[in-house]
């Protein structure tokens, strides 16, 4: 089984903030198949999607602590990491830009940093949604950024590359992560 791990935060006061964006693609992802998400065995919501073999994973444990729902998934479900794409945002890369990497660290995220150090490695797939914006770092801490709401041209923005991310996520799980990364990080 594959697994698609969308990273956020739970709550409805976190629900359209932008460190939500992992949770909106495996949401949006959900709806393209009919999936329906609900509690897990563990500290988080999953969807299944039979045609696809794959689980659509939102952690319940919040973003600083993903790496203890992650290792329950993998171990559980019996998931290889080469089959596990993490998806999250990305203060590097700017808004409506996504980027899929075969590995690496966490960097500045929190939710990664949790998911190395639970698994003991970086060697899993992720896509990383960005949401700099011209400005955020003078106009405050990341941790507030990141913790707030959209403004109205930055949801549409999402709104306009989810769906391409998502498409990506499905060539990930069809064809596998070089032909994900040649496809759609070129297009970037």
């Amino acid at each position: 089984m594959k697994a698609v791990v969308g990273l956020g935060n739970p709550g409805a006061r976190y629900r359209r903030t932008r460190h939500n964006v992992g949770f909106m693609l495996v949401e949006e992802l959900a709806s393209r198949y009919g999936v329906k998400f609900k509690g897990g065995k563990g500290e988080y919501m999953i969807g299944i999607s039979e045609k696809l073999d794959t689980a659509f994973i939102k952690p319940l444990t919040f973003m600083n602590n993903s790496g203890t729902a992650v290792k329950d998934i993998v171990k559980r479900y019996d998931v290889k990491l080469e089959d596990m794409l993490v998806v999250y945002d990305d203060l590097d890369l700017v808004l409506g830009r996504f980027k899929i990497k075969k590995d690496g660290s966490g960097g500045t995220h929190n939710g990664m940093k949790s998911i190395i150090d639970h698994l003991y490695k970086d060697s899993f797939p992720r896509l990383k949604i960005g949401i700099d914006v011209a400005g955020r770092r003078e106009n405050g801490s990341s941790v507030d950024y990141v913790l707030n709401n959209f403004s109205r041209a930055e949801k549409l923005q999402i709104r306009d590359i989810l769906p391409e991310a998502t498409d990506a996520v499905e060539c990930f799980i069809s064809q596998g992560l070089e032909k994900a990364m040649n496809t759609y990080n070129q297009r970037q």
